[in-house]
């Protein structure tokens, strides 16, 4: 079992302005790739989210994006204004099986709910917002990382949409339902946090931190979940609750015959077979019309909102070497259901009226996120496209390739926009909703017959090089750390080293002597690549995208936040940093051995679970307080000389990162 840990929020408000000031990036996001429009853009990518005002209708889709803290912040630099948070559901004690996500082309996992316990989400949440917050409203004195644009005026303007399942009796809880009313007045929440900001950070305490950080809710039910339970959900929410809803709907709606027909004939997805009872189980479309129906009149009653979600992923059977053989479904996303669920929208539409609000996420990237917008959705949420290589950094190109098509029709703003981008403003009679339906058509067929949605375009896998991954050195081609959605992986830098040693052997009589052939230890390059095992949880994304073979997450070290987690972490590999009474420690668990390395000035006390050495300046002695061994004992000295480069890379402030934060902050 791997757990993700939370960072305290007093450590990210600390690496957020260290690390800006350290090398103008945020959680290992570089300012140059954050969505930072010209102050002279007179662009307005506005739009109302039931109601709700977001700078734009771009986000990220309820998954491993929007899970953490950090999550939500390297969503919003990117450009993200309406967030789609990870679904909560009442059993916070999961078992995912590892690795769970496979987006080597087309985009398949088997990760389905929050693995933090549902008050750790909500925390998690909170704690994004206010984040976001200090990025949009800091003083001078935090550094204003936003730069000369107003990100505190309607481009900043952020929605928040829960994400809460899968069945009644879960979300009727008081687990689950206290979730949504924190959410929806986090006051005990922000105040808990702003109390924690230490006095040094004054400046960011006396923010007006927003308290009603949601009051919309898209429903995630299990795929085979009946119509009337989602229908009672449903009620319960708008009656009891008094949120807007959204109703995700599922891609088997389309049918079988023309589902199979688009996934197979069209596009060429013939070694995937969809899993039966997706067609059987599920919610249908005909129950799917009826139920909205009779929704949206109890929503209009009480001055509330009803819309759809397109779509779920698909449930087909799992047929890669990717996931465990016992997991029997995997669930397809990417561009494949692109096709299927933009067709499927397309259906429901015409049936129920172009005025229902539909948000759409399905195989979104940035070439076709300005035709989801033409087609009036809101919001337009991506996920797997953020999980190729640069990860968060790819979705500017989304409002790029948005402004070049709003610039062909003279459009500056998005109602203009859906207006006349496909010449329907006259058609439409001025109603930018109507508009965004009449463009769909056109732009169905369009999608139908583009062959980069073909499965022969879409079979390329990620380019192995003839390396496997060590602890140290690797062709650094950093694409491991924006692959990763909460920013496990990170860069520390370290002093070259080219030294041969041998192991000791520490006697009964206390001599030590040097034992065995020399050995040479060596590390090239200034940049390592580290892994933060609080935030990894071990999905194996970052395997898929390293051009060497073994995994960035299971061969580069991994460090610890706590002792906690350190111990929690058993049986894997890994360090925790200690820092008492000016003291430095590294505790590592290498092979099931445990080994310490202590730093008091000019000298280290190396302990390897028997013995301890004494180190200064290159000489080795049994430190003073450790009993000689009853019989001869050899120390790995190779485990000494990794340990002090990594103790001395980790703790050094030429890089920011979740490891060297709080020693940083206490320095300065």
């Amino acid at each position: 079992m791997v757990d993700l840990y939370c960072t305290p929020f007093v450590e990210l408000v600390d690496r957020m302005r260290l690390e800006y000031a350290n090398r103008a990036s945020i959680f290992d996001l570089p300012r140059r790739k954050w969505f930072v429009p010209a102050a002279d853009d007179d662009t307005d990518l506005s739009v109302r989210f039931h109601g709700q005002l977001a700078g734009n209708p771009l986000g990220p889709a309820s998954g491993p994006q929007t899970q953490m803290a950090q999550n939500l912040v390297l969503s919003w630099l990117a450009g993200s204004r309406i967030m789609e948070l990870k679904t909560v559901q009442v059993n916070d004690a999961l078992e995912i099986a590892r690795p769970c996500i496979d987006a080597t082309n087309v985009g398949y996992n088997i990760e389905w709910s929050q693995e933090l316990k549902v008050h750790e989400s909500l925390d998690q949440y909170v704690q994004g917002a206010m984040l976001i917050h200090m990025l949009r409203h800091a003083p001078e004195e935090f550094g204003n990382p936003c730069g000369a644009t107003d990100m505190a005026g309607a481009i900043g303007e952020t929605v928040f949409d829960m994400s809460v399942g899968y069945d009644l009796a879960g979300i009727q809880t008081e687990k689950v339902v206290n979730f949504i009313r924190g959410m929806m007045d986090a006051t005990e929440s922000v105040n808990r946090l702003r109390d924690q900001l230490p006095h040094r950070l004054r400046a960011l305490r006396d923010l007006d931190y927003p308290t009603n950080l949601s009051r919309s809710i898209t429903l995630s039910t299990f795929h085979g979940c009946p119509a009337d339970e989602i229908e009672k959900i449903c009620e319960f929410l708008l009656t009891e609750i008094g949120t807007d809803v959204i109703v995700k709907m599922n891609p088997p709606m389309l049918g079988k015959e023309r589902l199979e027909h688009l996934l197979y004939d069209v596009m060429g997805y013939t070694e995937i077979t969809v899993h039966p009872h997706a067609y059987s189980s599920g919610l249908l479309y005909d129950e799917s019309i009826a139920m909205c129906s009779r929704l949206a009149k109890i929503a209009a009653e009480r001055d509330l909102g009803l819309g759809a979600k397109f779509s779920n992923t698909l449930e087909v059977t799992n047929h890669r070497d990717f996931f465990p053989e016992k997991e029997e479904v995997m669930y397809l996303s990417g561009l494949p259901l692109h096709v299927i669920t933009l067709t499927l929208a397309h259906e429901f539409r015409k049936t129920v009226g172009h005025a229902m609000p539909i948000s759409f996420s399905a195989g979104i990237d940035r070439k076709n996120a300005h035709q989801a917008i033409a087609c009036g959705f809101i919001p337009i949420t991506t996920c797997t496209d953020l999980l190729k290589v640069g990860g968060y950094g790819r979705l500017p190109a989304y409002f790029q390739d948005l402004r070049k098509e709003m610039d062909k029709c003279n459009a500056k703003t998005l109602d203009d926009y859906l207006l006349d981008c496909r010449g329907n403003r006259d058609a439409a009679g001025g109603d930018p909703v109507l508009a965004g339906f009449l463009n769909m058509e056109a732009i169905v067929a369009e999608t139908q017959a583009d062959p980069r949605y073909y499965a022969e375009q879409n079979r390329t896998i990620p380019k192995k090089i003839d390396s496997h991954l060590t602890t140290f050195d690797c062709i650094t081609c950093d694409k491991c750390i924006p692959v990763c959605p909460n920013d496990a992986n990170f860069t520390y830098a370290v002093e070259a080293v080219d030294i041969t040693y041998r192991d000791l052997q520490v006697h009964p009589d206390s001599t030590l002597v040097e034992i065995g052939d020399e050995k040479p230890f060596r590390v090239e390059k200034a940049e390592q690549i580290a892994n933060f095992a609080d935030y990894c949880n071990h999905c194996g994304n970052c395997d898929t995208f390293c051009p060497e073979y073994d995994g960035p997450y299971l061969m580069k070290p991994s460090f610890f936040g706590s002792r906690e987690a350190f111990e929690a972490g058993a049986p894997h590999d890994g360090f925790y940093l200690e820092h008492e009474n000016g003291k430095l420690s590294l505790q590592a668990r290498i092979n099931g051995d445990k080994y310490r390395l202590t730093q008091t000035n000019d000298c280290y006390l190396y302990n390897d679970a028997t013995i301890t050495l004494a180190s200064s300046r290159g000489e080795f002695t049994l430190a003073a307080d450790t009993n000689p061994p009853t019989k001869p004992h050899t120390i790995n000295m190779g485990r000494f000389h990794a340990l002090a480069t990594l103790l001395n890379g980790i703790t050094s402030d030429n890089k920011i990162h979740a490891v060297n934060t709080p020693l940083v902050a206490e320095r300065r």
